[in-house]
């Protein structure tokens, strides 16, 4: 029998088994009166009633019941009564030890009610809707649909519904075509359309068949839904799961997996074999794939689905430990993302990648002006090799070279920044750029989905690379609204601290008074959006990066970050926040970097002049850190300071934000940007 206590079986009750849509009655006994009642959930562990007469039996009183009475599939089980509700009740009762062949009689009658339609599985509502109206980017989204011949299903609103495919895309005439593998609607109808990982509504009202298809003008908007927040794939080798019935052991259960992720995975099921039903607890259950050794977990049915092939099961999975959770990790990964690499040494070929990429050719820069970062960057790769839950390099392998690679840190408390993105055609390599580009996204952002303090994604962004654009940039822009991403347009300049600077005399910069550091929290609540501040812990109680500090402190990786205060004749004119990372994190030192607020009107010769001193007192900052130079991210308008200061210019820039609420809907964006155009 199942270890379930009784309060845990009555948290549970919502999700156990199925609503019953039908008038199948069962008779329970109490002692020495039978009473009759309608069952209204049913699984191979419990059921409940709703009795038909005025009884009131006791949670703990035992009871016998039988379901079907006078049908010849009529099964007898002893039970205890675990909750009662209502005047006339509802009662909910647990089955003490029933046996394998009562349990076989329950799944035959279950399977008939639900070719019958009879069974109201568990309610599943989506996790996301959202309804797109912007004509360009419902034009994308129809368009990568027929470029990935997406499959979907035609329904009428009488209920009809025929299995389609997007097979034809249309630019200019803004319409699109499908395959129907069956008869055509004669009026409207809605077409749910599979995406990478969502459904897509799209209504159609002007069909009409032509050359074989069935043509429909582009729709002004679609509707997205999305079931759950982690993407499932099929593995890309053999795969199977097994596991012992927890309530009959002599029940073995070996099944291929269909699909999985990270909390999560399924399976053709044969119900009378496997006996399972939504709700069931399974205490361990092993997943196993060739070259890697079995990875035990705990599992929990969360839905039994009917499909052409047969009856599909739904699980969701937790690992038993820490040791099992990085075991199952790397199982998914292998599956789900099977072109690209984290483990390894690839510093060599990485090097390589950024030198024959151009990655190293930012406006007055060279590939010999990062000879010396070399040993500090394999240096921090090697200490965060091993260290997922802080950073990893993500590499697509191509023979003995790399076509790209893309790194992911963690410098903030709930914030991950990818970065080193770099891709170079490999001769000989079929696969193309937007597919390489793909894979390394995928791989550098899905796995962060389970950092369970994950809130949100950042990158500095040079500002005018097409594929950024194109991508980050766009879906930013859409959601700028919401206050959940943003774009934040700077220059990125550089300093070296050796040089000499120019002190402004009557500039005294130094440590903020608490005043001063309060009213710095007010100016960036006022001139910076909420994403920006909060991703970058801009805000009272996260500014120090006490939390990141010690994570990264646990790897042997330094990060500080401090508050200066330029002051001219005792008052606050400027403020820079200070911030430095280990060497080597970052070939372009992208957080060893100065940010400036200026406290008032920044185009007064005294507040330049107390911008320039900051950026002095910076160079002294980071000269005792040991850095050769510094970053400033210029914001401002007025920047006269940073002319006379004779910064290295390297460029336009954005910072991209998003909430990690928006990460599925990134990666399904991209998904769609890298999907290959239809063949006209």
């Amino acid at each position: 029998m199942q270890a379930d206590t009784r309060d845990g079986t009555r948290g549970r009750e919502s999700v156990l088994g199925y609503r019953v849509g039908t008038e199948l009655t069962a008779v329970a006994s109490f002692g020495n009166s039978d009473t009759p009642g309608r069952l209204v959930q049913l699984s191979l562990e419990h059921l409940t009633l709703h009795l038909d007469s005025d009884a009131m039996p006791r949670p703990g009183q035992a009871a016998s019941v039988v379901l079907g009475q006078g049908e010849r599939w009529a099964t007898s089980l002893d039970a205890e009564v675990m909750e009662v509700r209502g005047g006339r009740p509802e009662v909910s009762l647990r089955f003490v030890s029933p046996p394998l062949d009562a349990g076989r009689r329950i799944v035959t009658v279950l399977e008939a009610l639900r070719d019958n339609g009879l069974l109201l599985p568990p309610e599943t509502r989506p996790v996301w809707k959202e309804r797109i109206d912007r004509k360009d980017r419902v034009a994308r989204i129809c368009e990568a649909l027929v470029g990935r011949q997406a499959r979907g299903v035609a329904r009428t609103a009488q209920g009809v519904k025929v299995n389609v495919t997007a097979v034809y895309f249309d630019p200019m005439g803004a319409r699109m075509g499908w395959r129907f593998d069956g008869p055509v609607p004669s009026g409207p109808f809605v077409v749910e359309a599979f995406g990478y990982s969502s459904v897509v509504h799209l209504e159609a009202r002007d069909a009409h068949e032509e050359g074989g298809r069935v043509m429909v003008s582009l729709p002004s908007e679609v509707v997205r839904y999305r079931h759950r927040w982690l993407r499932r794939a099929p593995p890309s080798s053999p795969c199977t799961l097994s596991f012992n019935h927890p309530m009959w052991p002599q029940v073995h259960v070996r099944r291929p997996v269909l699909d999985l992720s990270y909390e999560g995975l399924a399976f053709m099921t044969e119900p009378g074999e496997d006996l399972l039903y939504p709700g069931l607890r399974q205490p361990v259950l092993e997943v196993a794939m060739d070259g890697m050794p079995p990875v035990r977990l705990r599992a929990e049915v969360r839905n039994i689905s009917s499909t052409a092939a047969g009856r599909r099961c739904g699980m969701s999975v937790r690992p038993l430990d820490a040791e099992g959770a990085r075991a199952w990790r790397a199982l998914v990964e292998a599956q789900m993302h099977p072109s690209t690499r984290v483990e390894g040494d690839w510093g060599d070929a990485t090097w390589k990648l950024f030198q024959g990429s151009g990655y190293f050719g930012l406006p007055g820069k060279s590939a010999e002006d990062f000879v010396e970062e070399r040993p500090w960057f394999d240096a921090t790769q090697e200490r965060l090799e091993g260290r997922t839950r802080l950073g990893y390099r993500v590499v697509r392998p191509a023979g003995e070279s790399l076509e790209a690679t893309l790194s992911v840190v963690k410098p903030y408390e709930g914030t991950w920044m990818a970065h080193q993105l770099a891709r170079q055609h490999v001769p000989g390599q079929r696969s193309s750029a937007r597919e390489a580009l793909r894979d390394i996204y995928l791989r550098g952002y899905e796995p962060t989905q389970v950092d369970p303090d994950v809130k949100w994604f950042i990158a500095f962004c040079e500002a005018n690379v097409r594929w950024v654009r194109f991508t980050k940039f766009d879906f930013a822009s859409w959601y700028e609204h919401t206050g959940q991403a943003c774009l934040t347009p700077f220059r990125l300049m550089e300093a070296e601290v050796d040089r000499e600077w120019d002190v402004p005399e009557d500039v005294e910069v130094g440590p903020p008074t608490d005043a001063e550091r309060e009213r710095f929290f007010q100016e960036i609540e006022r001139t910076r959006p909420v994403a920006y501040r909060e991703a970058l812990d801009l805000v009272p109680e996260r500014f120090d990066l006490s939390r990141a500090r010690m994570k990264w402190g646990e790897a042997g990786l330094g990060r500080e970050r401090e508050l200066r205060v330029a002051r001219v004749q005792g008052r606050a004119v400027a403020m820079a926040v200070l911030e430095s990372a280990q060497p080597g994190v970052n070939l372009f030192n992208v957080l060893d970097g100065v940010r400036m607020v200026s406290l008032g009107d920044d185009s007064q010769p005294e507040a330049q002049r107390a911008l320039l001193a900051l950026l002095a007192h910076a160079a002294d900052w980071y000269r005792a850190r040991g850095r050769r130079v510094f970053v400033h991210y210029v914001e401002g308008e007025c920047v006269e300071y940073v002319e006379r200061a004779a910064l290295a210019d390297l460029g336009e820039g954005k910072l991209w934000v998003i909430s990690s609420a928006l990460l599925p809907e990134f990666l399904e964006h991209l998904c769609e940007a890298t999907t290959p155009r239809p063949a006209a």
